[in-house]
């Protein structure tokens, strides 16, 4: 069965909520706002003709007064009403509508009262309640379409009852009233679709807004972590670093760099998957051992970075150090190849103040001479390191990759 495009939209499904359901409410307080303001000129307008009333039809002046007042007043009233409640804007729109067809059924009414002859030409002003119902009010295109066939039907029902109204007369009125009900509900079909078009772009460019938005936020984040093990990476240690900047004030931190004893023993003897989940459980351990503090990092190949401001004593580095060495050792992990029969860590430590002129890869480089002390010593340890003096030399090796002050 054929059906118009419009209808075709509305059925079709946004997530679990149909397009005219997600639209009505979407649309909600945008339209009953428009509603209201509409409702309250319209109502203005049609109480005000009934002066025009008196002018043109005298005999019927008290049938108007009361008829407008005494009926359409209180409707209009219970109409503002209705639009207060907390129901779907497609009812209230319905009501209005209602509410129009009302206003039509009242003025015939008051018009079939007299029996002056100008009430013929007055009675082509009932044309205009066809245009509030399509083009002012623009409710969606079935209650327009609906609502112009009954006030279409009242019309030409109640002009056979008009004094005087013969056949030539019907004719004429017809040959102007047929044409604004076509092209009235035209216009009201093509704002209709047209709004609802635009609604579906404006939805499908905010989701693609979300999507892209979502992308770009998984791009940063591959940008700044490591694939393998979920810890920051080298980019990811340098863009928490530069936070910690304090120009004016020198700043604790201590550098904390472990790195997995015999690892290239274990990738031979175990294979590089075993490996892979070796750096992994390695990677757990850090994080728990941290509870959060610093920043843990993927350094480089079997290397781990801990910066941290929380444990900026020389104590609390060591005493930090000493956890994480113990997680990795409670792990378990077998490492045949060693003597311990697990996987282990040795750990470098250093901790300090860094200021203006004390780069933070100078730290990075105590603690790293200070793991290479505890690999001298027979690794599964931790050795602290003490901050190298200003005018020392920094491999690039050493570094994060820049060199942020802090």
């Amino acid at each position: 069965m054929y059906r118009l495009a419009y209808f075709k939209q509305l059925s079709e499904h946004i997530g679990h909520l149909t397009v005219r359901e997600r639209y009505d409410q979407d649309r909600h307080e945008t339209r009953l706002r428009s509603m209201e303001m509409l409702t309250g000129w319209l109502a203005l307008f049609y109480f005000s003709y009934t002066l025009v009333d008196i002018y043109l039809l005298p005999d019927i002046a008290l049938r108007s007064l009361a008829m407008r007042f005494l009926l359409m007043g209180p409707a209009t009233l219970l109409l503002f009403a209705y639009y207060r409640r907390p129901v779907p804007i497609r009812q209230k729109e319905l009501a209005g509508v209602l509410v129009v067809c009302l206003g039509t059924v009242v003025w015939c009414a008051i018009l079939l009262g007299s029996k002056d002859p100008d009430v013929l030409g007055y009675f082509y002003a009932g044309l205009v309640f066809l245009l509030v119902i399509t083009i002012v009010s623009t409710p969606p295109f079935e209650y327009s379409l609906y609502g112009s066939l009954f006030i279409f039907g009242c019309l030409y029902t109640t002009v056979f009852f008009l004094p005087g109204a013969h056949p030539d007369y019907v004719m004429n009125h017809l040959s102007l009233g047929v044409p604004v009900l076509v092209l009235s509900l035209m216009a009201n079909y093509r704002f209709s679709s047209e709004s609802l078009r635009l609604y579906l772009e404006n939805t499908r460019v905010e989701q693609l807004r979300t999507e892209l938005a979502a992308r770009n936020a998984e791009l940063e984040k591959m940008t700044y972590l490591d694939p393998l093990t979920g810890l920051a990476n080298r980019r990811g240690l340098v863009r928490f670093a530069s936070t910690l900047t304090q120009p004016d004030t020198p700043l604790a931190v201590a550098v904390i760099i472990v790195d997995v004893d015999h690892f290239k023993a274990f990738n031979d003897f175990y294979g590089h998957s075993e490996g892979d989940r070796c750096l992994r459980a390695v990677a757990g351990a850090l994080q728990a051992a941290c509870q959060g503090s610093g920043i843990v990092c993927r350094f480089g190949g079997e290397e781990f970075l801990v910066l941290s401001c929380e444990h900026a004593t020389v104590a609390n580095a060591v005493a930090l150090a000493e956890r994480i060495r113990l997680k990795v050792a409670h792990l378990g992990v077998a490492h045949a190849p060693t003597t311990e029969g697990k996987v282990t860590v040795s750990v470098g430590v250093c901790a300090g103040s860094v200021a203006p002129d004390t780069h933070i890869d100078r730290l990075i480089k105590a603690a790293d001479d200070a793991l290479y002390e505890a690999k001298r010593e027979g690794r599964n340890r931790v050795r602290s390191g003490t901050l190298a003096s200003p005018g020392s030399n920094v491999s690039p090796d050493e570094t994060i990759g820049t060199q942020p002050t802090l």
